[in-house]
Parts: C-alpha cells; sequence; structure tokens
C-alpha cells in the first residue's frame, strides 16, 4: 500500500496525468453506455433487472473505469520513463479492461462483444449474470497496478517473489468461487437475477389493465395441439429430470399442479393452452423440447455456425440445468417430435421471421431458452398440421405471455400508429425484426417515448434461466 501511495504522489503530482485518467475514465464510461445500448435500453436495463444487480452492476462497472484509467496512465508513465518489466504488467491491464467490456450489456443473450470474440456464450450461464467477470476485472487490475506501483517506486526487484505468491492466491480464489457459487442457496442467487421476461405482472389501473387483457388474455391462448407422451418421453430419455423439475417450482415458491406433475409423469391428451399461471411451466417445459428434438436447425443452423465448436456454451445450452448430467448429451438426439421434410422446412421458415425481445436474434438461432422453447411450440403445431399463420399466431400470445412488458409496449405502439388492436395485428408483423427483436423493442419504445406516450409496461419477473 505505501507503494502505491508513493505512486499516486508521485504520478499525479502533475496536471497532465490527472487529465489523462479523466478523460480515460470519461471514455470507458462512454463506452460502457455505448455497448449497454447495442443490447438493451437505458430503461429496460433498469426495469428488467433487481435492484440489488443494477446498483452492484453500475458500482462494479465504475470501479472497474476508475481502476481502467489509473492503470492506464500509470502505463503510459512507465512507458515513458522506458522502465523494464512493462510488458507483463500492460497483460494483466488489458485482459482487466477486456474483462471489464466483456461484462457490459446484455446478460440474456450475450454481452455484446462476446460474439464479436467468437465466444458462444450468455452472462446468464454465471449465477450473478456476470457480475463474477467485473470483480475478476477489478481483481487483475488491482493486481496490475500493484505491479505498476512497484516498479515506478524502483521495488519490484524486492518483491518479485511475493508478487508470484499473489498470483497463485488469485488462481486459487477463482477456483474456489467457481466451485462454490454453484452450491450457493437458490434464494441467494435469484437476488441477482436478470428479470428480462415472464413471470407474474402487476397491473395499475384499468386502462393498463385493457391492454394487459390483449395480450394475456385472462382465458389464455390454446393451441390445436396437446401434450401427448412428450413429459415422460424425456424423463426416459434424461434431458429432464422430474425432481430437479419440480425442486425448481419449490425453490422459487411456487408448486407444480397435479395436471402439470401428469404432464411429466404420465402424458396428457388435453389441449395445451398457455395462461397466466402455467407461462412459466410452458417455457421450461418446451424448452427441454426443444434442445432435444431432432431438427436440422439445431445441427446445421445458426447454432452451429456462430457456435464455433461451443454449441454448449449458449444460455439455451448450456443453462439447462434440469437434465440428468450435461446438456449436450441430449442436443438434438431425440426423436421427440417426427417431421417430414416439408413440415421441418416449415418450421425453419416461420423460425426465422420470428424474433425475441431479449436479443436480436430469430428463433432459427435458439441461443437463449425461449428461442429454444418457442423452437419446440412450433415443431409441436408443425407435427399436427398447423398452418403458416397459425404458427405465427401462437408465437405472437406465446411471446406476449412471456415478455409482457415488452409486448405491452408493442401493443400501445400498434394501437397509437395502426389504430389496431394486438389481435387485429398479424401475427408476421408484430414478431418482425423492426419490432420484436431487443433492437425493434428499442426503437418502439424511443417512439411511444417521442410521442409523449408514457403508459408504463406492467412489471415483470423471470428470466433466461431455470
Amino acid at each position: 500500500m505505501k507503494y502505491f501511495r508513493k505512486t499516486l504522489e508521485k504520478v499525479y503530482c502533475r496536471i497532465s496525468y490527472i487529465t489523462v485518467s479523466f478523460s480515460l475514465f470519461i471514455i470507458f464510461m462512454f463506452l460502457d453506455y455505448l455497448l449497454l445500448t447495442k443490447t438493451t435500453t437505458w430503461d429496460r436495463f433498469l426495469t428488467d433487472n433487481s435492484p440489488a444487480f443494477v446498483v452492484l452492476s453500475i458500482s462494479l462497472s465504475i470501479i472497474n473505469n476508475v481502476l481502467i484509467s489509473v492503470a492506464l496512465t500509470l502505463l503510459i508513465y512507465v512507458i515513458e520513463a522506458k522502465k523494464k518489466y512493462a510488458k507483463g504488467t500492460a497483460s494483466n491491464s488489458i485482459i482487466g479492461i477486456a474483462l471489464s467490456l466483456i461484462s457490459v450489456g446484455c446478460a440474456v443473450c450475450s454481452a455484446f462483444l462476446l460474439p464479436l470474440l467468437g465466444i458462444a456464450a450468455s452472462l446468464t450461464a454465471f449465477p450473478f449474470q456476470g457480475l463474477e467477470i467485473k470483480v475478476l476485472s477489478i481483481l487483475l487490475l488491482l493486481f496490475s497496478l500493484r505491479e505498476l506501483s512497484l516498479i515506478i517506486s524502483g521495488a519490484l526487484k524486492e518483491v518479485t517473489k511475493g508478487l508470484g505468491r499473489y498470483a497463485y492466491g488469485l488462481g486459487f480464489f477463482f477456483i474456489l468461487m467457481v466451485y462454490l457459487i454453484p452450491r450457493l442457496p437458490y434464494q441467494v442467487k435469484s437476488i441477482f437475477k436478470s428479470s428480462a421476461s415472464g413471470g407474474s405482472v402487476t397491473v395499475a389501473n384499468k386502462d393498463r389493465g385493457n391492454i394487459f387483457d390483449e395480450i394475456n388474455p385472462e382465458k389464455g391462448y390454446e393451441i390445436n395441439a396437446d401434450y401427448g407422451k412428450l413429459g415422460p418421453d424425456m424423463m426416459r430419455m434424461g434431458v429432464l429430470d422430474f425432481d430437479k423439475f419440480k425442486q425448481i417450482y419449490e425453490k422459487s415458491g411456487s408448486t407444480m399442479t397435479p395436471e402439470q406433475i401428469a404432464v411429466l409423469t404420465t402424458g396428457s391428451n388435453k389441449k395445451i393452452k398457455i395462461d397466466r399461471e402455467n407461462s412459466y411451466f410452458l417455457l421450461d417445459f418446451f424448452w427441454a423440447v426443444g434442445l432435444a428434438n431432432k431438427s436440422k436447425i439445431l445441427t446445421e443452423g445458426d447454432m452451429v455456425k456462430y457456435g464455433e465448436g461451443q454449441v454448449g456454451s449458449f444460455a439455451s445450452t448450456g443453462g439447462w440445468s434440469l437434465a440428468q448430467g450435461d446438456p449436450m448429451n441430449y442436443y438434438a438426439k431425440g426423436n421427440l417430435i417426427p417431421l417430414t421434410a416439408d413440415k421441418e422446412n416449415l418450421v425453419q421458415k416461420v423460425a426465422s421471421n420470428i424474433y425475441r425481445p431479449c436479443c436480436g436474434n430469430s428463433t432459427a438461432f435458439p441461443d437463449c431458452n425461449h428461442g429454444m422453447a418457442l423452437l419446440g411450440i412450433l415443431e409441436l403445431m408443425a407435427s399436427r398440421g398447423a398452418t403458416e399463420n397459425q404458427m405465427y399466431e401462437a408465437a405472437k400470445y406465446f411471446n406476449a405471455f412471456w415478455f409482457p412488458g415488452n409486448y405491452y409496449d408493442i401493443a400501445v405502439y400498434f394501437k397509437n400508429k395502426e389504430g389496431k388492436s394486438f389481435s387485429q395485428m398479424p401475427g408476421q408483423v408484430v414478431l418482425g425484426k423492426d419490432v420484436s427483436s431487443a433492437q425493434g423493442a428499442q426503437l418502439v419504445k424511443k417512439w411511444l417515448i417521442d410521442k409523449r406516450i408514457e403508459e408504463a409496461p406492467p412489471k415483470q419477473g423471470g428470466g433466461c434461466g431455470v
């Protein structure tokens, strides 16, 4: 600590270095905001995440950016002084900066930089939605600052062995974190869970209630398909473990109904209907269906193309924790819903035109649970003879039950712009990229704000994890 204090006094006695640090801080804060808006809006970031996550995410970002600006300033000082040992320190600083930037963005469907770096992953795979990465970045930057301060103060040779011990200690700490974090109680981890979609809704007044009834009908929305033996087939296959499925509900404070238990254990000939009570159940149930059913979308489509050998790292694959063992053991392995070539082409066509507000991908690229679940539903409907329009219409309501806040905005948007209710709008139009993708939802929100239409959407809970 004494070396660091002396270093700061030595470097920041010059106004030029103070200016550099301040400028770097502003630049990285702006970069954080820019990356955030690439995947979501500021309003949605605040409303779709728990208060604990928002406060911690912003606080850790500010701390990261302060450390980045100081580390780069000290690095510039070292380079100007032509000090040696700067190479290793620079690499630590760069790694810390990269980790800090990666953890910025939508936790649901990958931080913006992850695909650019060729990493097929989502921050929802982390128990704390990527906050772990921010903490790792801070620790690496602190280690880098320590090295830099020792270099500048001329004391590096005195403590070289000590630095090695710190490095080993840091590595051990993170191995311990990786082991312990998944074993934390569900109630602890749920504090940080993103609430990007689905779940319970609170309606504040009559007008909002009317629009909410349009997107989430009180009687639900029924499709012309039953559950059949999907539940028992998935249980036998192993992609769905009943005890884990039940445990998730109990830990979240809910209980499966006798009807839902029957769907899983014995099957059901009852028509599938999504409503305000079972939307979460259907999301998880059809997530497993979409993940396990044989499909060219999974074996030859965007999942393989953009996965680049890491298909198991997507939120919809690596995030599925209700299977018996590794979820990739079941990826596109089951003949749960046999499809002819024509039916599979129909699913491909429809899925390619359906987007979801949690990211910019279509259902033909089901890299999160919502996309994978809707893929399973489309496959089931196609196998039962549904038409293209029927599939779009069903998807419109399934998405609306899973993303009530977004589709509330969309319903208000079409009501004011087109003069049509949600039910009157064609499903393919509502689900298109210009409206239903993350970018489209952002434009819808901007249009409402610009028109001074301030009908607040209902609060929503849940997320892209089980």
